[in-house]
């Protein structure tokens, strides 16, 4: 369980989080679909840390639509668009395995 906000969207505090390697010293690549405003991130962050000190921790996103609330960055975005409050966005994965992803305006 690596969200700040478990409780609010109805998942069970009672899972357990194992990692098969060890946190001190590693070099962590983060990989996340959709980075909006970091929390998940963060909470990411915490975790790791809970279970060690890495050497460094890098971040790599298919699509980063901005509106951070945190101070996170990925190093590499396969897309990055800005969006306004009043849009949101939906990745979707076809038949033949490619991402595409769409803006809606929230109603």
């Amino acid at each position: 369980m690596h969200r700040d906000d478990f409780a609010k969207r109805g998942l069970s505090a009672s899972g357990q989080t194992t990692l098969p390697f060890e946190i001190d010293g590693a070099d962590i690549l983060l990989l996340d679909d959709v980075l909006h405003t970091g929390r998940t991130i963060r909470a990411v962050l915490n975790e790791l840390f809970d279970y060690g000190r890495p050497a460094r921790v890098r971040l790599a996103v298919l699509v980063d639509r901005g509106g951070r609330q945190l101070p996170v960055a990925a190093e590499v975005a396969a897309a990055r668009v800005t969006l306004p409050a009043t849009q949101t966005l939906r990745l979707a994965r076809g038949d033949d395995g490619a991402f595409t992803f769409s803006i809606t305006t929230k109603s």
